[in-house]
């Protein structure tokens, strides 16, 4: 099994935190597609700005446009070791181009992990997740709660409630995740190259589920 991988899963499913323990496990580079969207657009690169032509306008970045943002990222020394690829590919299309990529730096995927998690679980997840509206620390009710009820330790500001993690929202995300991402799911089925992990409310059970599977060197 390669070192360049990917990791698939509905928001709240855990990408985040299995990938903040695997890729220091596996000396590997976490790249999620939303912040390297925004790194290159704020490079002021011609690419940049590119991409930031479509995203400030709100319209769909194009396939071609993405594909050349990957290419150029896998292709930087801090990424030859290996990636964790978190966003990309989300279509049937976008994943046939990740292997013409690969192929053309002579790199094999070596697995695609598939976080599942049913929905109850993420909402049990999601709506006890709050931040400061001032400084942006992040909080879980339950998990890591606040020494004070509705204030940072930091700071002392407000904690807030994204509109993301409100019930209503999280299952029409859910929902729409996992309309658009049965196809891959299938399509890396079909390549032999899926392996599921069950995403238990102990990350550390799915980090020492992902790194005993074959080919996973630490």
């Amino acid at each position: 099994m390669g070192k360049d991988l990917i990791i698939l899963g509905a928001p709240g499913a855990g990408k985040g935190t299995l990938a903040a323990g695997l890729c220091p496990a596996l000396q590997i580079k976490h790249i999620s597609t939303g912040d390297l969207l925004r790194e290159v657009i704020a490079s002021g690169s011609a690419l940049g700005q590119e991409l930031n032509g479509y995203v400030s306008s709100g319209a769909l970045v194009p396939d071609e446009l993405i594909g050349r943002m990957i290419k150029d990222r896998l292709g930087a020394e801090d990424c030859k070791a290996g990636v964790l690829l978190d966003g990309f590919p989300r279509t049937i299309p976008q994943a046939e181009m990740l292997e013409e990529i690969l192929a053309g730096l002579q790199r094999p995927l070596g697995a695609v992990f598939y976080l599942s998690v049913d929905l109850e679980r993420v909402i049990r997840r999601l709506v006890s997740r709050v931040s400061c509206q001032q400084c942006g620390r992040p909080y879980h009710l339950v998990n890591l709660p606040p020494k004070a009820s509705g204030v940072c330790d930091d700071c002392g500001g407000q904690l807030i409630q994204r509109e993301d993690d409100k019930e209503e929202t999280i299952r029409k995300r859910y929902a729409t995740f996992m309309e658009k991402t049965r196809p891959l799911i299938a399509f890396y089925q079909a390549k032999k190259l899926l392996v599921e992990v069950a995403a238990s409310d102990n990350p550390q059970d799915a980090l020492n589920f992902v790194l005993q599977q074959p080919g996973v060197q630490q």
